[in-house]
């Protein structure tokens, strides 16, 4: 958990700070004798029910530690959603597309994801046995759901995956069918438990995870169920878990900026005169009109404003004399994320519904709303047209929420390749690569002795 283990470093540099005054004042015996009345034996949060919620807020820290980076801020340098400013060549290389599986990217991405996995099944485990009616424990329900979220992201960031050091390397579909079964068995306790909200947030995960399976009919099936105005956010507060990705635009970083996919005047990306101050009319994708160099004195950089996923987003646009939330502010208010929502249910169900044909005007319907939404005019368009312009919207309206690689992925899968590719916008750095996920990282190949490096 990285709020004990930030607590835990604290404690050990005071601890060492008084072992120095100390020794000096008794035998180095008695030093290594000393106890402490304070300390809270580890066996206690096993095996006390007093303790379950501190298991389960760890649970939600490790996901939301691992949600903002590496994967919403990696995973978007490795799309069409942002660039980067850092002055690293490993990172420019991951923006891109090329990640090797010897280097620290795909390192983080595994072993972050995999943290937050193996807290939420093994304190779902604990629960089990602690809880007096585990059948009908919200807090089993949650955990469980959280792994459930926890397996989509590892299915969406990594060509494939071993789980917990096991002997076996799993494809991302097998990925989402753990995550559908940890979505299952947590939807029917919070049924018992009477949890609406709960139920709502594992009906979301349910609708992504059958999404990626192209099981459509589940897809149409659930995501109906789900409220238009229901949100659940990955939660952000300084000093227990920050926000890296509003830190990625203070000081002199400059590390996060919007990519010209999603710039309201893409062609004009770099111009040193224009200003696209007319054109940001869409409230889901502000930035700042005019560009700075990154940190890597190369990349232009126009620093996103809260989007539409943030907690902060406050629906303002510049086109109109507005004042976006700024991230560099958002940081100060916890900046949380919703990484589950009524609207992604909705994308979701549209999804399913262009997936499945003959569903045409009421897709166009949504995208309609959608584009009315975002200050753009209705547009009459079907077949492919249709299909394009609803990710266009969805990417829109997840902006930097955490969706971008896995959408695209999915897509992938379907046919359509939509990754960015030729000249790259940073053009020092010549053309896109060609990865489209994130590789098994060597450390696991060297840590885990049930597989083997094949290399």
């Amino acid at each position: 958990m990285r709020i004990m283990n930030r607590l835990q470093s604290r404690a050990v540099r005071l601890a060492a700070a008084g072992l120095v005054l100390a020794v000096g004042a008794c035998s180095f015996d008695e030093v290594l004798s000393v106890q402490n009345p304070d300390e809270l034996p580890e066996d206690a949060l096993e095996n006390n029910p007093s303790f379950i919620s501190v298991l389960v807020n760890g649970v939600k820290g490790d996901y939301a530690a691992a949600l903002d980076d590496p994967f919403i801020w990696r995973g978007s340098m490795f799309t069409d959603e942002t660039l980067t400013g850092i002055n690293w060549e490993q990172t420019a290389r991951l923006n891109e597309r090329i990640v090797q599986y010897d280097e620290g990217d795909a390192d983080l991405m595994f072993s972050q994801i995999s943290r937050a996995l193996a807290q939420a099944d093994s304190v779902s485990g604990r629960i089990r046995n602690l809880s007096e009616n585990p059948s009908s424990d919200d807090r089993l329900a949650l955990t469980l759901a959280y792994a459930g979220y926890s397996y989509i992201m590892l299915a969406d960031a990594m060509c494939e995956a071993t789980v917990k050091t096991g002997d076996v390397i799993y494809p991302d579909t097998a990925l989402y069918q753990f995550a559908v079964d940890r979505f299952t068995e947590a939807a029917d306790i919070a049924t018992a438990a009477g949890e609406e909200d709960l139920e709502n947030f594992i009906n979301v995960g349910l609708t992504r995870a059958y999404l990626n399976l192209a099981n459509y009919s589940k897809v149409m099936e659930i995501a109906p169920s789900v409220p238009e105005d229901f949100r659940w956010y990955a939660e952000y507060k300084e000093p227990e878990v920050e926000n890296a990705l509003a830190g990625f635009t203070q000081g002199s970083n400059h590390a996060l900026s919007v990519h010209p996919h999603f710039l309201a005047s893409p062609e004009n990306y770099g111009s040193d005169t224009y200003d696209m101050t007319p054109d940001l009319t869409d409230p889901r994708v502000q930035h700042d009109p005019k560009y700075r160099l990154g940190h890597n004195q190369l990349t232009r950089i126009y620093t996103p404003f809260a989007p539409l996923m943030w907690e902060t987003y406050n629906g303002e646009t510049i086109a109109s004399g507005g004042s976006p939330s700024d991230l560099r502010e958002s940081i100060n208010d916890g900046a949380d994320i919703a990484f589950a929502s009524g609207l992604e249910a909705q994308h979701n169900l549209y999804e399913a519904m262009d997936a499945v044909g003959g569903n045409d005007g009421a897709v166009l319907d949504f995208v309609n709303e959608r584009r009315a939404f975002g200050n753009q005019a209705a547009v009459a368009l079907s077949g492919d047209e249709l299909t394009m312009e609803l990710r266009d919207q969805r990417g829109r309206d997840l902006f930097l929420a955490g969706y971008r690689l896995g959408d695209l992925r999915r897509w992938l899968r379907g046919g359509d390749d939509m990754f960015p590719s030729g000249q790259h916008p940073v053009t020092e750095w010549g053309n896109y690569g060609d990865a489209t996920c994130f590789p098994l990282p060597l450390s696991e190949y060297e840590g885990n002795p049930n597989i083997n490096d094949p290399n």
